[in-house]
C-alpha cells in the first residue's frame, strides 16, 4: 500500500521559504524510519527543477556513476562520473534542487565522503543557487556529520528534524472508523505515516492489528527490532530498557536492575533512546519533583507490552489480539494523545491557552496535564470513559483543590460529558475534528 501524503504544511512552508530566497542551501531533514522523509522532499519536488537520488550501501565511485546517470538524465546532457564534476555541472543550472536521501549510507561506507561534500559545497555549491537537501534517518551519524570538528561543521544553512503527525490527522487515513477507534489506532502505531498507511480501511481495528503485529508475516511484527538494528548494535537491550521504563521502572537503578543491564552504561542507553525519541526524560511542569523516564513512541511501546511477550505463541500461530487487551493501556495512551493534541486545542479555541505544557506530580498530588503561560495556568484531568454532569463537576472541584484553588482554568478531556460543567469541556469529537 502506498504511504499517503497527509499535512506537512509546516514543513513544505519552510522548505519552500527558503527556496525563494535563491541563496545556495543545504538542508538536513532527519527523523526515525517511517516517520514520512522521502514523501516530504518528493512532494517539495514537484513542479522545480531537480533531481531525487537514493544512496545504497556500495562503494562510493558506483554510487558516483549511478549519480552521473541520473544527473545525465536530468540536465539531458551527458556528465563525467566525476563528483565533482556531477556538481559543477548542477550549479550550471540555476536554481535546482538535489535531494541525497540516506545520504549517511555513503559515510558508512566510506567515511571520506563528509571530506568531499565539504570541498563541494565550499568550492562549488556556496558560490551557486543549487538547493541541497541531505535526508537521514541514523542519529548517531547526523551528530557525527554535523557536531564539531566534523567536515561538515559550519556548513548546514537549515534543518529540520520529522517527527509523527498529530492525532487530528489520523481519521484522514481511517475516514470510517469510529472516534474510539481512532483512539485505538493512534495508540498503537501513533502519528507515524507509514504505519498508518498499512491500515485496510475495510478491516475492523481488531483484524488489522492482528495482521500487522501478531502473525510472523505482519508488517510490524518484526519492525521494533529492525527499527533499533537500523541504529544500535544491541536492539534486545534497548528493548529490554524499554520494556523495563514501561513496566514501571523510572530511576537508573530500577531501569537497570530491571533490564538486567550494568548500572554504569544504562546512562548511554537511555539517552541513545533519547535521541532516538523512544523515550523522554519527563520532569513535572512545576515544582521540584524528580524526573522519570516515560516511553513516548507508541508503536514500541505497543510493542513491547502486546508482541515482546508473546513471541512464542505467534511463531506458533496460536495468539489472537483481542481489543479487550489494552483496557489498562488505552487510559494512559489516551492522557498522551491529549498531551500530543494540545497545539489543535488551542487553534481551534477549546484551550485559552497553550504554553509549556507536561504532567504536575507532588507527593500524594497527580495532574494529567498542566500548561502554564506566563502567570497563566490551565489544569486538565483525562479520563477514558463518558461522564454524566454530576461526576464532571466532582472531578473539576477535586482538580482545584490539588491545586489550592489556583485562579486559572480548570477542565476535564474525555469520551463525552454530559450536561454543562463548571470548567472547560474536550469531548473525543474535539481532538479529531
Amino acid at each position: 500500500m502506498l504511504e499517503k501524503f497527509i499535512n506537512r504544511n509546516e514543513e513544505l512552508e519552510y522548505l519552500e521559504s527558503l527556496y525563494k530566497t535563491s541563496k545556495p542551501q543545504l538542508i538536513v531533514i532527519y527523523g526515525r524510519r517511517r516517520i514520512g522523509k522521502t514523501e516530504l522532499v518528493k512532494k517539495f519536488l514537484e513542479g522545480k527543477k531537480g533531481i531525487y537520488f537514493f544512496a545504497l550501501k556500495q562503494p562510493f565511485e558506483i554510487e558516483v556513476q549511478r549519480l552521473a546517470e541520473n544527473t545525465s538524465s536530468s540536465l539531458n546532457i551527458y556528465v563525467k562520473p566525476d563528483i565533482f564534476k556531477i556538481f559543477e555541472k548542477i550549479a550550471e543550472t540555476g536554481r535546482y534542487v538535489v535531494v541525497i536521501d540516506e545520504f549517511t549510507y555513503w559515510i558508512e561506507e566510506d567515511p571520506r565522503v563528509l571530506t568531499i561534500l565539504q570541498r563541494i559545497w565550499d568550492e562549488i555549491l556556496s558560490k551557486s543557487k543549487v538547493f541541497l537537501i541531505l535526508v537521514a534517518s541514523t542519529y548517531s551519524l547526523i551528530e557525527k556529520s554535523f557536531s564539531y570538528g566534523s567536515a561538515l561543521y559550519g556548513r548546514r544553512t537549515g534543518q529540520w528534524k520529522l517527527g509523527p503527525i498529530e492525532p487530528k490527522y489520523v481519521k484522514d487515513f481511517l475516514p470510517n472508523y469510529s472516534l474510539e477507534d481512532l483512539v485505538y489506532v493512534y495508540s498503537s502505531v501513533g502519528g507515524v505515516p507509514f504505519y498508518l498507511s498499512l491500515f485496510d480501511t475495510s478491516k475492523t481495528f481488531e483484524e488489522n492489528i492482528n495482521r500487522l503485529f501478531f502473525n510472523k508475516g505482519g508488517v510490524l511484527y518484526e519492525e521494533a527490532e529492525n527499527l533499533l538494528r537500523f541504529e544500535v548494535r544491541e536492539p534486545y537491550v534497548y528493548l529490554n530498557i524499554v520494556n523495563a521504563i514501561e513496566s514501571g521502572a523510572t530511576t537508573y537503578s530500577e531501569i537497570a536492575n530491571k533490564a538486567k543491564v550494568n548500572i554504569t552504561n544504562i546512562a548511554k542507553y537511555l539517552k541513545t533512546l533519547e535521541d532516538m525519541g523512544i523515550i523522554k526524560r519527563e520532569k513535572p511542569v512545576m515544582g521540584r519533583q524528580r524526573p522519570i523516564y516515560r516511553v513516548i513512541d507508541y508503536y514500541i511501546r505497543f510493542w513491547v507490552r502486546y508482541v515482546l511477550p508473546n513471541k512464542d505463541k505467534i511463531e506458533f500461530g496460536t495468539f489472537k489480539f483481542e481489543k479487550k487487551l489494552l483496557s489498562n493501556y488505552i487510559p494512559n495512551a489516551f492522557e498522551d494523545l491529549v498531551r500530543d493534541s494540545i497545539k489543535h486545542l488551542y487553534t481551534k479555541k477549546k484551550i485559552p491557552i497553550a504554553g509549556r505544557c507536561s504532567r504536575y506530580w507532588e507527593k500524594e498530588k497527580e495532574i494529567d496535564l498542566v500548561c502554564l503561560e506566563g502567570d497563566k495556568i490551565l489544569a486538565l484531568e483525562v479520563k477514558w470513559k463518558t461522564l454524566k454532569e454530576n461526576e464532571a463537576n466532582k472531578i473539576i472541584y477535586n482538580l482545584k483543590k490539588k491545586l489550592d484553588f489556583r485562579e486559572g482554568y480548570y477542565g476535564i478531556v474525555a469520551k463525552e460529558i454530559e450536561g454543562d460543567i463548571e470548567g472547560i469541556k474536550i469531548e473525543l469529537k474535539d481532538l479529531f475534528i
